[in-house]
């Protein structure tokens, strides 16, 4: 079977994502694994865009490396009900410049300083893009439901400012807890980006056992 190239230079969504479809017999290869080296500027407005723009780059880079059938990317936000779906992509620059994870961590807080525990609803949502040898790009999304709590937790995990702030319910976990977990108690929690590949786990498979074009 054809490689899957999963167009991020993130270890950790590598190691996440690859969980996910090698339970299906699907093997994925990261850009550093074949020497591809590549940074794409992320211009778009939505996630559909951003996951788009990386995927066609990797695609069209990796003609020099026929092994790698399908090109699989991602972007990801989280979309807060009580903010008509604020800050969706623009985590790090909501307000206009780059911010830090506390500075992040405050402005949640202060913005929802007024909604009542039940009205803090939110989700992470992800969308993954897939560029097919047909030259076309077919998209896919997972979310994850949650609630904005009342104060941050104290957990930290640099670069990952919601993880101390997104409660999931159907858990009874914070999501920073969860990616905290040994790899193998994980396995019990469905993220976001991995709802998504399951989801597009059976066009995958039509494209990468040539079945579909």
């Amino acid at each position: 079977m054809p490689h899957l190239l999963y167009a991020t230079t993130n270890p950790g969504k590598v190691f996440e994502v690859r969980k996910v479809l090698a339970a299906h017999g699907i093997n994925l290869v990261a850009p550093d694994e074949i020497g591809l080296a590549l940074d794409v500027p992320e211009t778009g407005t939505t996630l559909e865009e951003n996951a788009t723009l990386k995927a066609r780059a990797y695609f069209d880079r990796l003609r020099a490396h026929p092994d790698a059938a399908v090109v699989m990317a991602d972007d990801t936000g989280i979309e807060i009900d009580a903010l008509g779906g604020e800050p969706g992509i623009h985590v790090r620059r909501w307000i206009g410049r780059r911010m830090t994870d506390r500075e992040i961590i405050d402005y949640t807080l202060r913005r929802l300083a007024s909604v009542p525990l039940e009205q803090r609803g939110a989700q992470f949502r992800t969308v993954i893009a897939l560029a097919t040898p047909a030259g076309s790009v077919e998209l896919f999304e997972g979310t994850l439901r949650g609630v904005i709590l009342l104060e941050a937790a104290p957990l930290r995990i640099p670069g990952f400012p919601f993880e101390s702030l997104f409660y999931v319910p159907q858990w009874s976990r914070l999501l920073g807890e969860v990616h905290l977990l040994p790899a193998a108690e994980k396995a019990a929690y469905v993220t976001h980006r991995e709802r998504a590949a399951l989801a597009a786990l059976p066009r995958l498979r039509a494209l990468l056992d040539g079945s579909s074009r």
